[in-house]
């Protein structure tokens, strides 16, 4: 019952934050804090293989339904972790961007949303605390209001609508392929109709993959994550896309963790892992043409987002087998919410005290922020893979899960192994170009004003203590939580899996250093050729393929429009002629006048009767024509009399 009532804690904040309103608190550090402490005593009972069903029965046909099972309390812990560490970094940075409450209080009716949508028991319990999010966070896009956030906030808006009407529509076709619309935890669901219960599925990996930043539908993200302020765009990057991970989740349960693919989902796997491959090479490539640093963080978002969407295509292909590949891709999302959270907020540092975040006007700045530079030099070593950080054990564990498919001899498999290890080598290229341009690189006359504060150090290095503390011990979180909760998916080999599997195999450590090295070399020639400075043409991007599609789509609705409009004239036109004619036809049955019908001579009114009556002698005739069996007359035998007479 504990984590039933996480979500309602910020929602109370938020409401104690709106009546203080003239006197801001940092409320939204105490509520993440007590967040994280309830979240940790209800791990106990959780682990315990205790779950926490609630329903509440509310008059109507929706009744909110609640479920805590192991891969919801990883990420309610998460989520606290997070909000707690940002809530510590947020009110110093505000000071000086301005508008502490206006990002505190969406912040914390984001925070109740997003516990919400981990905690949801139901589909539509999921998809409202999902629209929720959606709705309080956009305010943190449209934080500054000037016209670079304002149309951040749009993408973000439009994008995120059209993600929550895709999951809408999902559920409803998941409904009418079932029974009973199956509950969050459930497992897999056996459809009666395996066409509708297929593309309910597609419907929701959509949906949820527009949240997660997937390409195609990753165009939003680039834009909220550099507009919102840097609190903002570190829970958007470390927390909120995430919501999307979580979601393509529990979709996969449905299909069914650890087994074989059936027909009707046999391609979700495969589509999973290729769209995860191309969202990495899409985003990592973009990261690489990057002058400001937020953006080129937020391109890697999307790049890391992939390496996740792969491995969990991989577990859903290789079936009973694909243990790695679950396992490899929640212990991503963890690990890429701690060094990307670091990774923005020591962008942020640099911004608040030199108001730039363009990378060629930046360099030199070691001296000015020694320990800023020291933590987020462990978070890249993190994201890069480097051995003894974070990011090595999850990657390597995603590594050996496509080296795993690729055996199997698929020609796209093998494929995405060459390309996975390509994105290795852009990802240390970008990082060094960041790490570089920032650190390192020829000091500019850029006026610096104060120092790193002792908030904005502990905020960055309570997450570098955890990674490192992962990095050195990479089997500790797997056995303690990944593991109970891909068993609780479905996936029951797991913990076999992983058993055999071991993080300091040489060869993995080598090749990650040659990546490494690799990294380094394409960034250095990129850097002393200018390629880093080249622009693509709008046509070779997914953003100016968008642009230029909107644009025809608008030329065609123009253009449509104008003709519907010219044929509405012409008809508008015609029919009041038409009207006109009719009118004088019909107005004089008003007028008395004289007529002769044979040699019976009527007037006034007798005119307009003999009119009718010939009018329904004729639809007499025409009826019975049509209708040889006449009720009580045949016509057949009426004639027949007829013509002997």
């Amino acid at each position: 019952m504990l984590y039933i009532i996480l979500p309602v804690i910020p929602f109370i904040g938020a409401l104690f934050l709106f009546i203080i309103k003239d006197r801001p608190k940092n409320v939204s550090l105490i509520v993440s804090a007590l967040i994280l402490i309830l979240s940790g005593i209800g791990l106990k009972n959780i682990f315990e293989g205790n779950p926490f069903p609630l329903k509440i029965p509310l008059a109507g046909p929706f009744s909110p339904a609640f479920q805590i099972d192991h891969l919801s309390a990883v990420f309610i812990v998460l989520a606290g972790l997070l909000w707690l560490v940002v809530s510590l970094y947020a009110p110093e940075y505000m000071k000086k961007e301005g508008g502490i409450w206006d990002l505190q209080l969406p912040a914390l009716l984001t925070l109740s949303a997003v516990l919400g949508v981990f905690a949801a028991g139901s589909l539509f319990t999921m998809l409202l605390f999902f629209e929720l999010m959606t709705v309080t966070s956009y305010f943190w896009v449209v934080h500054r209001w000037d016209k670079e956030a304002i149309k951040a906030g749009y993408f973000y808006l439009f994008f995120s609508i059209i993600g929550g009407l895709l999951i809408a529509l999902g559920i409803m076709l998941m409904s009418a392929s079932v029974d009973v619309l199956p509950a969050i935890g459930s497992g897999r669901v056996i459809p009666n109709d395996p066409h509708k219960f297929a593309l309910s599925i597609l419907l929701l990996v959509a949906g949820f993959g527009i949240k997660a930043g997937m390409v195609p539908l990753h165009i939003w993200l680039p834009h909220a994550h550099s507009a919102a302020p840097t609190p903002g765009s570190a829970l958007l990057s470390g927390l909120l896309i995430k919501v999307g991970a979580y979601g393509l989740i529990r979709t996969g349960e449905f299909a069914g963790w650890g087994i074989k693919a059936v027909s009707e989902t046999s391609w979700l796997g495969p589509v999973l892992a290729v769209l995860g491959t191309l969202t990495m090479l899409a985003g990592v490539t973009a990261a690489l043409l990057q002058s400001n640093g937020k953006r080129l963080l937020a391109y890697h978002s999307v790049s890391q987002m992939g390496y996740i969407i792969l491995g969990l295509g991989i577990g859903l292909y290789l079936g009973p087998e694909g243990g790695l590949g679950l396992l490899g891709a929640i212990y991503h999302i963890v690990n890429h919410a701690l060094f990307k959270t670091v990774l923005f907020l020591g962008v942020g540092v640099i911004y608040l005290h030199t108001k730039e975040t363009d990378l060629y006007r930046l360099g030199g700045l070691l001296r000015h922020f020694p320990v800023t530079a020291l933590l987020m030099f462990i978070a890249v070593l993190g994201i890069t893979g480097a051995p003894g950080l974070n990011g090595y054990a999850s990657k390597t564990m995603l590594h050996h899960a496509v080296s795993q498919a690729a055996e199997t001899g698929a020609s796209w498999a093998v494929w995405l192994e060459r390309l996975f290890v390509l994105v290795g080598v852009g990802t240390a290229a970008s990082f060094s170009k960041l790490y570089y341009l920032i650190f390192l690189s020829k000091p500019l006359k850029k006026e610096v004003t104060g120092k790193e504060s002792f908030r904005q150090k502990l905020s960055l290095g309570i997450l570098a203590v955890i990674m490192v503390v992962i990095g050195l011990q990479p089997g500790l979180l797997p056995n303690t939580a990944l593991i109970p909760a891909a068993e609780e998916l479905g996936m029951k080999s797991s913990a076999a899996t992983f058993a055999h599997f071991s993080f300091w195999n040489p060869g993995d450590v080598i090749s990650m250093f040659i990546t490494l090295a690799l990294g380094i070399l394409v960034c250095w020639a990129g850097l002393k050729s200018g390629a880093f400075h080249w622009q693509p043409y709008s046509w070779l991007t997914l953003e100016g393929l968008a642009k230029a599609f909107g644009r025809l789509i608008y030329a065609v609705v123009r253009k449509t429009a104008r003709i519907c409009r010219s044929i509405f004239s012409a008809a508008g036109n015609a029919g009041n002629a038409a009207g006109s004619r009719l009118f004088g036809i019909i107005s004089r049955f008003d007028r008395s006048r004289s007529g002769k019908f044979g040699g019976i001579i009527l007037s006034g009114i007798s005119a307009d009767a003999a009119l009718l009556i010939i009018v329904l002698i004729a639809l007499i005739i025409w009826y019975t024509l049509i209708n040889p069996d006449f009720p009580g007359i045949k016509l057949s035998s009426f004639l027949s009399i007829w013509i002997k007479k």
